[in-house]
């Protein structure tokens, strides 16, 4: 593939000139001095967590221990608009801000307790469903908005225990008694999602959010339009990170023109996570001397980044019976997940995941099928059947001349 350059944009803009002016200067004194004051007076007061701006995707783990938030106090429901028919659920953070969802629904979740991490999740699909949910990924209405951070939890909580249920983990029911988790079944059918923030009242359908019910009028789920294909996904993952893939087009090697290399056929590199690939490389492993890649416009390409097509060409008179077969390899750079458990005894053990750095590669065998030179001593078939006829026709002669010599004699 050929390198792709960036070019910086040499004109300045405004903003820029004016950060180096001396206003710019005294401007960012006086910014600095209020954030500091601000600083302090949040510092100083109540103490209250707000679930609206933490950390949202944590660079690191939670540390050895942590110290879980009191909920708030908000609780979001789902609901078909029957009797009966709500599905609860709240939003829990560490004491510094920090989002975590639970694991167990059948055990009640406890704030002002210290969780201690646990073992390393295992579990792919737990991962995938919670590295791509919220605060990961962002949950959106039919317009593409973005919905408010209580629809984004509720989600996010909900398919994280359908997951769980599906796959039978321990500690998740379908049906339990606790205020805060519900019915499963309920979960299922709700149309709308809504919440009491003080004096306010919300309601979000799949189309949007509004402040009253008779706005709310979509009849489609979010378990069909949300859950569903995330708990899908999730079950048939074998990796919540991103996986190298690397294909040739068929098995045909064929010679250049100028019958100096062999050639396979086109080979073609992808990945299963492009939004999250920092990049990747291809190498050749196990190849003759002389061996290279040439892009689709048949140049050889020497920076193998990012080569998302190309063949391989292996000299002809470098290829033996021990260099006959080699491998191409990528490896590609993600942004990735990883998470723990923590726990406690006797609360529900709960968990975030945060960002870490995989790699991931994959191969394909390439076998160079070819025919050494040696001198052709063969006869072609028209000179084959002349041979055979020559033998033939001399045995005959010998033999009439071998029966016609005794009767001349007996002549005689």
């Amino acid at each position: 593939m050929e390198k792709i350059y960036m070019e910086n944009n040499k004109k300045q803009s405004i903003f820029q000139q004016l950060f180096k002016s001396q206003l710019s200067k005294k401007l960012t004194i006086s910014m600095f001095l209020v954030s500091f004051f601000s600083f302090l007076v949040i510092g100083l007061g109540s103490g209250n967590i707000s679930y609206a701006a933490p950390d949202t995707i944590p660079e690191t783990d939670l540390g050895d221990s942590f110290k879980t938030a009191n909920p708030t106090g908000v609780v979001i429901y789902g609901s078909n608009g029957g009797a009966g028919s709500a599905y609860p659920i709240q939003m829990y953070s560490t004491e510094s801000g920090i989002p975590i969802f639970c694991l167990e629904r059948d055990i009640g979740y406890q704030g002002g307790i210290t969780l201690s991490k646990s073992e390393q999740i295992t579990d792919q699909g737990l991962l995938y469903v919670m590295a791509n949910s919220s605060p990961h990924v962002t949950f959106k209405d039919s317009s593409g908005n973005e919905f408010a951070d209580e629809v984004q939890a509720w989600i996010t909580q909900a398919a994280i225990w359908e997951y769980l249920y599906q796959t039978g983990a321990a500690d998740n029911s379908n049906i339990t008694n606790d205020q805060t988790t519900g019915n499963l079944d309920n979960m299922r059918v709700a149309t709308r999602i809504y919440w009491q923030d003080g004096g306010d009242y919300h309601v979000c359908d799949v189309n949007g959010c509004y402040t009253s019910d008779t706005q709310a009028t979509a009849t489609a789920t979010f378990y069909d339009t949300y859950i569903v294909p995330l708990v899908e996904n999730a079950k048939n993952t074998t990796s919540a990170n991103g996986q190298m893939q690397i294909s040739k087009a068929n098995n045909e090697i064929s010679m250049t023109e100028d019958e100096k290399y062999y050639q396979t056929s086109l080979i073609t590199v992808s990945n299963t996570a492009p939004n999250n690939i920092d990049h990747f490389t291809v190498r050749i492993d196990g190849a003759p001397e002389g061996t290279i890649l040439v892009n689709e416009n048949g140049q050889e390409v020497e920076d193998t980044t990012n080569l998302a097509r190309f063949y391989v060409r292996v000299p002809v008179d470098k290829v033996t019976e021990e260099t006959k077969d080699i491998q191409i390899a990528v490896e590609g750079t993600f942004r990735g997940y990883d998470g723990y458990y923590y726990r406690a005894t006797g609360a529900q053990t709960v968990s975030t995941v945060f960002t870490v750095e995989t790699t991931h590669s994959a191969y394909v065998p390439i076998s160079i099928d070819y025919t050494p030179e040696v001198p052709d001593t063969g006869m072609t078939l028209a000179q084959s059947v002349y041979f055979v006829g020559l033998i033939v026709l001399l045995c005959g002669v010998g033999i009439i001349y071998a029966n016609t010599k005794p009767k001349e004699r007996q002549q005689q």
